[in-house]
């Protein structure tokens, strides 16, 4: 399999809402669900959703603890890209790989012929390198594995079928029922606006300095990550600190950082103070606590459109329509 030729003019894109019937396309772009199981509860929730599910070729091989091989996996997307009865690509699982796809997806085509794309966990890497070489707008949203209850389901077909008029994000809905609203805590007080750009924070280092690394510029940067040590989130919230990406945002927004915790390191410092010191260094505003990432509650973030964040109320107000 060879590589498309070189990256397109940017200019912002966005794919069409999904209709009650639209086949999606079901990829692993990086590791395996864990069972047969879990391969069929995800085909049920598409079916739930509205949607006829069409299943990856790949998605239940193994290599090592991906499904495939890159090239295959790849494979995979590519037939949806260029298939035009595929209305979406929704990854399944996260895991790790979808790095080792990059290369070999045809952009040229996902840009004639937009699609509606999601996927987080280590898919961040897909959707913002598809974000940087097409401009296609993409949603950091639940993998199908993770949609597990009501409020995410729901709020996930409300995104893909572009039924809220405006996307708004609180503090308060990543704890609706704890007294004081949870986490939300606030390094540098502000309201600013720019482009959505983020994710895992893991995955999106893992694009710098490649031909897939989105802008930072003007931008409203938004990570979280899960079950990682902390001294290595510091690793690379610092690297994007050293590459000067975090000085080129607006602002910050943080989700769930779950079971992230120092798991026997030195640094005892939790990711609030880490994060937070520097966040106050560069008098960036920023806000900790929204409600995405890889929990079971979790909400569909659009990479690439303009968005506003309040820190002090604790609120992201998406500005324009994600989808056409």
């Amino acid at each position: 399999m060879t590589a498309p030729t070189g990256p397109l003019e940017m200019k912002i894109i966005k794919a069409e809402a999904l209709k009650p019937g639209d086949r999606v396309g079901l990829a692993c772009p990086a590791s395996r669900p864990e069972s047969t199981a879990t391969l069929s509860r995800c085909v049920k929730v598409v079916e739930e959703l509205g949607f006829q599910p069409v299943v990856g070729e790949s998605v239940l091989k193994i290599q090592g603890f991906m499904a495939g091989s890159g090239p295959e996996r790849a494979a995979d997307l590519n037939r949806f890209i260029e298939d035009d009865s595929i209305k979406a690509i929704f990854c399944l699982t996260g895991g790790y790989g979808s790095l080792h796809v990059l290369p070999f997806l045809n952009y040229r085509k996902l840009a004639s012929t937009p699609k509606l794309i999601s996927g987080c966990d280590d898919n961040t890497s897909l959707i913002n390198a598809i974000y940087s070489q097409t401009g296609l707008v993409c949603f950091h949203a639940p993998n199908v594995d993770q949609i597990k209850t009501k409020f995410t389901f729901d709020r996930f077909r409300n995104m893909v079928t572009g039924s809220e008029e405006t996307q708004s994000f609180s503090t308060r809905e990543a704890c609706p029922d704890v007294v004081g609203g949870g986490d939300h805590y606030v390094p540098v007080n502000g309201t600013c606006e720019g482009t959505l750009i983020g994710g895992n924070l893991t995955a999106l280092v893992s694009l710098l300095g490649t031909k897939f690394e989105p802008s930072f510029e003007n931008s409203l940067i938004f990570l979280e990550d899960k079950n990682e040590q902390n001294g290595i989130l510091d690793r690379w919230f610092t690297t994007l600190y050293i590459a000067g990406h975090l000085q080129s945002a607006s602002g910050v927004a943080f989700g769930y950082f779950e079971n992230c915790n120092p798991k026997q390191s030195l640094n005892m410092l939790s990711i609030v103070d880490t994060f937070g010191d520097r966040l106050k260094e560069l008098a960036k505003p920023s806000c900790f606590g929204f409600p995405f990432g890889q929990g079971s509650d979790t909400l569909g973030v659009p990479i690439g459109v303009r968005a506003r964040i309040n820190c002090q109320a604790g609120t992201i107000e998406v500005l324009e329509r994600p989808l056409a």
